[in-house]
């Protein structure tokens, strides 16, 4: 069914048949060209880039459910985080090797870059059928970074790591068994402090991004958003300092 899709936030998407219109900026060529690479890779579940018209770019439409804001009771049991982990985990080892001369990239490249990170990996940009990941979308915002940079923030939207939990969702007394579940099906050697920290920095992060998308796009809402980032970050660091105060604690 043709028609503009819900959920694009900062980029208006348009169905056409069996592909999706999107418009295009500096680093389409480059995220063309990613694309091009994973299937190369043997990633099957990533859009293709179709080719640019007339300032837009075509690429193949995934099919699934794709789930909105507020989150359906479906995408929190324990085996939909193990699917996403291993989907992120080939993702990751998917782009190793991918030639960076010459790219240029929509959110700036992070240290140390062990992969490409797709920036966005979340519920929210992966496509399901029957409860399983078939596919992920959004990768417009990708660009070279640690893996532990989509790991936190995977965990922020997924385990969820937030201040405020959704009735549906596990709470935070669940949270560090889930991220660990999650670090084990990606194979990380990374912990849940790790986690912590990073995703911290990484919702402080995206609160300066959407308060700088939202003078260039004239999207006011944005700013509501940055402000709920800002909030869940220093959750996490509060969280962080508990933590530390209770383990210096004599027994």
């Amino acid at each position: 069914m043709d028609g503009f899709l819900a959920g694009g936030n900062m980029n208006a998407v348009e169905r056409s048949g069996n592909t999706v219109l999107r418009s295009v900026g500096a680093w389409t060529p480059t995220v063309h060209r990613y694309l091009d690479y994973l299937a190369v890779a043997g990633i099957n579940w990533a859009p293709r880039p179709l080719g640019i018209e007339s300032g837009r770019e075509r690429l193949s439409f995934i099919e699934g459910d794709v789930p909105l804001y507020p989150l359906p009771d479906w995408v929190w049991p324990d085996a939909v985080l193990e699917q996403g982990a291993r989907r992120l985990r080939q993702l990751h080892d998917a782009s190793i090797g991918f030639g960076l001369d010459g790219a240029v990239w929509q959110s700036p490249a992070k240290i140390p870059a062990e992969v490409i990170c797709h920036n966005d990996f979340s519920p929210h940009n992966l496509a399901f059928v029957d409860g399983e990941i078939v596919g992920a979308i959004d990768f417009d915002m990708c660009s070279p970074g640690p893996r532990l940079w989509d790991l936190a923030y995977f965990a922020t939207r997924a385990v969820p790591l937030t201040s405020v939990t959704p009735d549906n969702a596990p709470g935070m007394d669940d949270a560090r068994r889930r991220v660990e579940l999650l670090l084990a099906a990606y194979g990380s050697d990374a912990t849940w402090s790790d986690i912590l920290r990073v995703a911290a920095i990484r919702l402080h992060d995206l609160a300066q991004m959407s308060l700088d998308k939202a003078v260039e796009l004239e999207k006011p809402h944005l700013r509501d958003e940055a402000a709920e980032y800002d909030r869940d970050a220093n959750f996490l660091r509060e969280l962080m300092a508990d933590e530390r105060r209770t383990s210096q604690q004599p027994n």
